[in-house]
């Protein structure tokens, strides 16, 4: 590591206020520490001449990150949703026998048929297990 030399350069009011204001966003424990990590990112940012090449892997981590996280809850929700049109499915093809469904007994039934089916719902399979569960 190098050894620090002491600097003198000018800054208005106002922008030192700023800095010391934002010392915790920086991650910094000085003014001086603030600055370095200002002028290491500069640098860095005028090496890559583009600021794009410089910002999109940051970008790209934060939009796969809420990419993912919508994913997961859309796939919750279609599952679930995929599970209620199986109940009903069922039901219509019961018809008049609906009644002597335990209602648990139906959901579970469906959320083993959603899942073993990927979602893919057949009235005739229906009517099939229909007569199996109340058989």
């Amino acid at each position: 590591m190098e050894n620090k030399k002491k600097h003198v350069y000018y800054m208005q009011p106002s922008m030192s206020d700023e800095m010391e204001s934002m010392l915790g966003e920086a991650n910094a424990t000085s003014k001086s520490d603030f600055i370095n990590i200002a002028v290491r990112f500069y640098l860095d940012y005028l090496h890559n001449k583009k600021s794009v090449d410089f910002i999109s892997p940051m970008l790209a981590r934060t939009i796969k990150s809420e990419v993912e996280s919508v994913e997961k809850n859309v796939s919750e929700m279609l599952y679930k949703l995929a599970v209620e049109q199986s109940k009903l499915t069922v039901a219509l093809a019961c018809n008049d026998d609906f009644g002597k469904f335990d209602l648990e007994k139906l959901n579970e039934y469906c959320a083993q048929t959603v899942a073993e089916n990927n979602g893919v719902i057949d009235f005739k399979e229906a009517d099939y297990y229909t007569e199996l569960l109340n058989g």
